[in-house]
């Protein structure tokens, strides 16, 4: 994938990224956004929309100019191993370790920076452990020596006291200490810092709680807080990363900072909706919200559209963020809200929220140039697969560069049939030819899994997504989720299901359990290919089914009208489409006009897998049906509203005159049955002034729909298709 495919304004010389670092990517100096008060920016998006990929973009073009630490919340290497039980490092503190790695080796303008705050409350915890042996803890604070503090920082440079000073610690592991060892190794540096060191020192660990302003009783106090754990550990966390950002202040407010240094330095934390990743944010933003600022340019990734859910009370209206649309243009606004006690401010306040943008069509047909080089299968063709990818895409850039990298690869007479499904079959290139499909589904959902999965369905997530996507609403998926977990304990309800969708940045959709259009194919697929000939897909559809027959033909449904509709496209989507066809001749005089319409519309957006499309011969009455003219007109308007609504294919340019004729017929019908039943020769128990409306209200429906077809867009409008021309 194109590391910046997407992402040009947000990485131009006047978009986000260089007003908030105050620098451009080719070195030119920029008015910083807001400030001195900054928001922490969180781009928020789902699974492949590219955010990790934009930290990567912002590290890549903006390192050399101003120092970027880039930190994956989510990386093993972060973890403090089960069977290593350190009490001297935590999660937290290694990825403090790794921002100041990270600014130390910076050697841009201004050179390092120094970190001496963090260093003395780093190699205190690191000393903290008073159960450990002496030696043991001396190569816990000897990991720290690259972020030993410069020369200045020492009492008798000329001595070479950093030399001294390491001597000193080897003394530690040689000579006994008298009291806890963590005592003695913050006297050892104490006693060997500058008059400038040790005030700084002072005036930064002096204000830990309890420290009175003695920097020793600080230090003493963090390293033991540290040990005690829980809310206690988190203060200490808390404070070291004050301490860093304490350390980069120093060195911009500095007479050679002010003068060395320009823009603001940046910490990139991709995953940080994992705990990790909370732990780390907290901090900063409860700093802030107390007036206490800092010029670190924080950009944190999350997966949910709010930011996550650690960022509000209970009862916070969820849309109390400032949001910005990085597909929108221009420049966000952000001001802390004010009127909250700081104590009782929910973390959201210091929060701007970034969406990140979705592929226009015009950026896919860009990146499409890379992947299709020499391949030329003619117009028609390349305009099906676009419309495909963009369709199954809805413009998440993951999905769009797998799909263009496996149909570059797919022989060219084979573009000419290729359907949206058959999209989903092609094969990437390379030494394993894995299935577009699966690999997604790893990216997607496999490697994504929610943080709070209970461990006992970790194995079977995807099984369950794959069932899940057959649903339409909780009682939908709880029917399905009750079957497909038949004798197990402890099932997954479908309530708790969804809630662990929208926590994995999965949007929920009211007319689809699984509410996005891509990854509800994928998973429908899978369903289907789970058992031979399609067995685990038609199981599910069987279970809705009886699940919905037993509610009674004419218990109401939110989604559908009625359970019987509910029903029927079920059996729409498991091949008894003859049945669907008898039913909607049988309710055609039972129900008002615009709702039958409505059933119709919900019944037929049914997925077509494991067999023939016949659709539009069936819309063209090429097929014969059995029935009367009233069941056979209404076969061919099913099978044009299904291609409209489940479009895998270009639309028929046939389609939205069928439509009209249908429904026009079928008007005519009713007005004709009106003018009968007036004159005494109406069908049994006809109402001509009900008739007379259904006529006036097909009429309009077929104007409607035919309108909606012409211009390629739904029959009925769905979040799931909001972000996509429909092809």
């Amino acid at each position: 994938m194109g590391d910046d495919l997407g992402f040009d304004a947000l990485l131009a010389h006047d978009g986000l990224i260089a007003r908030l670092v105050g620098r451009t990517r080719t070195g030119r100096n920029k008015e910083p956004l807001f400030g001195p008060d900054l928001p922490v920016v969180l781009l928020v998006g789902g699974p492949g929309m590219g955010k990790g990929r934009l930290l990567r973009s912002v590290q890549h073009h903006f390192k050399p100019r101003v120092p970027v630490a880039h930190v994956d919340c989510a990386a093993a290497e972060l973890r403090i191993p089960p069977d290593e039980p350190v009490r001297t490092r935590s999660e937290s503190t290694e990825v403090l370790r790794k921002i100041a790695l990270d600014f130390h080796d910076w050697d841009g303008d201004g050179g390092p920076i120094p970190v001496p705050r963090l260093y003395a409350g780093l190699a205190a915890v690191a000393a903290s452990d008073g159960r450990a042996a002496a030696h043991l803890l001396v190569d816990e604070v000897r990991r720290l020596d690259e972020l030993l503090p410069p020369a200045s920082f020492w009492r008798g440079v000329l001595r070479g006291t950093v030399k001294n000073y390491a001597g000193f610690l080897a003394g530690l592991v040689t000579n006994p200490v008298l009291g806890p060892f963590v005592n003695a190794l913050i006297d050892g540096l104490l006693a060997r810092t500058s008059t400038d060191g040790r005030k700084t020192l002072t005036e930064f660990y002096g204000t830990y709680p309890g420290a009175g302003g003695q920097p020793r009783s600080g230090l003493r106090g963090l390293a033991a807080d540290f040990q005690r754990g829980g809310e206690a550990r988190r203060v200490a966390e808390g404070f070291l990363f004050r301490a860093l950002r304490e350390d980069i202040e120093a060195a911009h407010r500095s007479m050679r900072g002010r003068v060395s240094r320009s823009g603001r330095p940046v910490l990139l934390l991709d995953h940080a909706d994992t705990a990790l990743g909370r732990q780390i944010l907290r901090p900063v933003l409860e700093d802030r919200e107390r007036q206490r600022f800092d010029r670190l340019v924080i950009m944190a990734t999350a997966r949910r559209e709010d930011g996550g859910r650690f960022l509000y009370h209970a009862g916070d209206d969820p849309a109390a963020p400032a949001v910005w649309d990085a597909s929108a243009g221009g420049l966000p606004r952000w001001t802390r809200p004010t009127g909250t006690a700081p104590d009782g401010a929910p973390l959201w306040h210091g929060v701007l929220l970034v969406r990140m943008p979705r592929l226009t069509r015009e950026e896919q047909r860009t990146a499409s140039e890379r992947w299709y080089v020499g391949i030329d299968p003619g117009h028609a063709a390349r305009l099906r697969i676009d419309t495909g990818i963009h369709r199954l895409s809805a413009g998440r850039p993951l999905i769009v560069t797998r799909l263009g990298e496996a149909t570059a690869a797919l022989p060219v007479e084979q573009w000419e049939r290729c359907t949206d499904w058959s999209l989903l079959d092609s094969r990437l290139p390379g030494a394993e030819c894995a299935q577009v499909a699966d690999t997604l589904l790893d990216e997607l959902v496999v490697r994504q899994h929610p943080e709070e999965l209970p461990p006992a369905h970790r194995a079977r997530w995807l099984d369950l997504l794959s069932h899940l996507s057959v649903a339409h609403d909780a009682e939908c998926a709880q029917a399905v989720l009750r079957a497909a977990q038949e004798g197990r304990e402890n099932p997954l309800t479908a309530y708790r299901a969804a809630e662990l969708l929208e926590d994995s940045g999965w949007a929920p959709c009211p007319r689809h359990f699984i509410g996005d259009l891509g990854l509800r194919r994928l998973l429908m697929r899978r369903l289907y290919r789970m058992r031979p000939e399609g067995g685990a897909w038609h199981t599910a559809h069987a279970v809705l089914q009886g699940h919905y027959r037993d509610l009674g033909d004419d218990h109401a449904d939110g989604r559908f009208g009625t359970a019987a509709a509910h029903r029927m496209h079920h059996l729409l989507a498991s091949d008894g489409v003859e049945h669907v066809t008898r039913y909607l001749s049988e309710t055609f005089l039972t129900r008002s006009a615009r709702a039958w319409c409505e059933e119709l519309l919900a019944i037929a957006d049914a997925p077509l897998l494991g067999r023939d499309d016949l659709r539009l011969d069936r819309a063209h009455g090429e097929i014969h049906v059995p029935g009367d003219a009233r069941r056979r007109r209404i076969d061919r308007l099913l099978h044009a509203a299904w291609l409209s609504g489940e479009r895998t294919w270009p639309l028929a340019d046939t389609v939205p005159g069928i439509l009209r004729d249908e429904l026009g017929g079928l008007s005519e019908e009713l007005a004709r049955i009106a003018d009968e039943t007036v004159a005494g020769r109406g069908p049994e128990g006809a109402d001509a002034d009900k008739a007379a409306e259904g006529a006036e209200q097909l009429a309009r429906v077929a104007r409607e729909w035919g309108d909606r077809a012409q211009a390629r867009q739904p029959l009925k409008r769905c979040t799931c298709t909001q972000h996509i021309g429909f092809g």
